[in-house]
């Protein structure tokens, strides 16, 4: 994610030229065999409510049916999963929506509801490792949440399936709006591939995550068939259902590209997301093969105020294209992602530096690149003295600040003074090495620290403890 704040910031310091469904019947006691609950979270410090333990879905399938005159949805969510204990209960995060049905390998299942909690109840308990198929049927009008970790409701951001004013759908979830508009384990730590279907009118298109197949036009209605082939955090699925126009194209090197934009501003879109290919190849060189099968970009006709790396598929707002540098670097961030936050992901809300950090410094070796005057250890050490007393560390920072400007800037002037201590060549190696590692995977700061020190063939664990966890910002080396 990069925000129109940071946009600001980092230029100024940078460039010197629910309403639930009905309950079903409440479940007798006795069904209830102690510890053999799914916990209703997946045990964050940051987000306790979020995700749900005890189990690892696999693959959703959803198809989802959208009429925009009554802005409802009917859907079908599939969902497979593992269970990691015995299980005479689970979990799943669902924001609103009414659940019409669900069945566990094709059998009834009974399931409860409290606030964004959905229990559900097999007939006999689920085996340790068994391979489950649960089949929810769900409809409703889909309602954003308020981003839980912003606490200036001032500056608050809906989160979720939202429905513009000009009627256009989007969805943005970063952290915890997936549940919004799909049952989910709604939690970065559980990842799984996507199957999603979109049946809508024939007059819009429907842009999402993954490679497209999209059906025959029948009795004035259309079905977007998206596939997610690598595993994806749930707040990284996305969907656009708006009029637009694709674009097709690839990287120099091949990699393919499509993206989505809105009719009236088509021809300026392709300008501004121009540099896209030589972004994804140059990426390519410094930090390992581009981990999916297709990138691209769509945009939308709102002022979003950020940007959403959105796995495959990065979204932007109006107010964040356009030909300017600030514009073309925030391609550049949401690209990067792709490698640090997408293919690897975060085990844990509170190293959320291990995407910022890394997507920020990204930008920055995108500028050097493209750039031949742009002086990057000029310009990281102007931010350094420029924002020394507000770059708190970027570790575990806290929820409120989770997308802080400590977390971003403080978070690329480690990684820039792990570049100058271990030098070049070791330093991409580094990050060629973690990218590699946890392709696909999710990771944590202990595991990057783990990686750097085993590459470099150094001890460094009293550089990341300053960098990441001390109050003052140290000196560049």
């Amino acid at each position: 994610m990069r925000t129109r704040s940071l946009v600001v910031f980092l230029s100024c310091l940078l460039t010197i030229s629910c309403a639930d469904g009905a309950s079903s019947k409440a479940v007798p006691e006795s069904r209830r065999v102690p510890g053999s609950e799914g916990a209703a979270g997946i045990g964050d410090q940051y987000f306790p409510k979020s995700g749900n333990g005890a189990y690892d879905i696999t693959h959703y399938d959803l198809r989802i049916r959208y009429t925009p005159s009554g802005r409802a949805i009917r859907a079908v969510a599939t969902l497979d999963l593992q269970p990691g204990k015995r299980l005479a209960s689970f979990n799943l995060d669902l924001v609103g929506l009414t659940v019409d049905r669900i069945t566990i390998d094709g059998a009834r299942a009974r399931f409860e509801r409290t606030g964004s909690e959905l229990t559900i109840l097999p007939r006999q308990p689920l085996r340790r490792d068994q391979a489950v198929r649960t089949t929810i049927r769900y409809h409703g009008v889909p309602q954003p949440v308020i981003d839980p970790a912003e606490e200036n409701p001032d500056d608050a951001v809906a989160l979720g399936w939202i429905r513009s004013r000009g009627g256009d759908v989007y969805v943005v979830s970063e952290p915890t709006g997936a549940s919004t508009w799909f049952p989910s384990n709604d939690h970065p730590a559980d990842k799984a591939t996507f199957t999603m279907a979109f049946d809508v009118p024939d007059n819009v298109s429907v842009a999402s995550n993954g490679t497209l197949e999209a059906g025959p036009v029948r009795q004035g209605r259309r079905v977007w068939n998206w596939e997610m082939a690598q595993p994806m955090a749930t707040y990284l699925a996305t969907v656009v259902i708006a009029p637009m126009r694709e674009q097709r194209t690839q990287s120099g090197a091949g990699i393919p590209i499509r993206n989505f934009f809105p009719p009236g501003s088509y021809d300026d879109a392709v300008r501004n997301f121009a540099p896209t290919g030589a972004m994804i190849d140059y990426f390519s060189g410094q930090f390992g093969p581009y981990p999916f099968d297709v990138y691209g970009a769509v945009t939308v006709n709102h002022e979003l105020g950020y940007a959403l790396e959105t796995q495959t598929l990065s979204l932007f707002g109006s107010d964040m294209v356009g030909t300017d540098l600030d514009a073309e670097l925030t391609v550049a961030h949401e690209l990067a992602h792709q490698w640090f936050g997408n293919s690897v992901g975060i085990a844990h809300w509170s190293d959320i530096w291990l995407n910022e950090g890394f997507a920020t410094y990204a930008q920055m070796l995108w500028q050097a690149h493209r750039d031949p005057e742009f002086d990057l250890d000029e310009d990281l050490a102007e931010l350094r003295a420029g924002a020394e007393k507000v770059l708190t560390r970027p570790r575990d920072p806290g929820r409120d600040q989770l997308f802080s400007t400590a977390v971003y800037a403080r978070g690329a002037l480690t990684l820039h003074a792990l570049r100058t201590t271990v030098g070049d060549d070791t330093f991409f190696a580094i990050l060629r090495e973690w990218t590699k590692k946890y392709r696909y995977g999710t990771a944590t700061t202990e595991d990057f620290i783990a990686v750097a020190e085993s590459v470099s063939g150094r001890p460094l664990g009293d550089f990341f403890a300053a960098w990441l966890d001390g109050d003052a910002v140290p000196p560049l080396p």
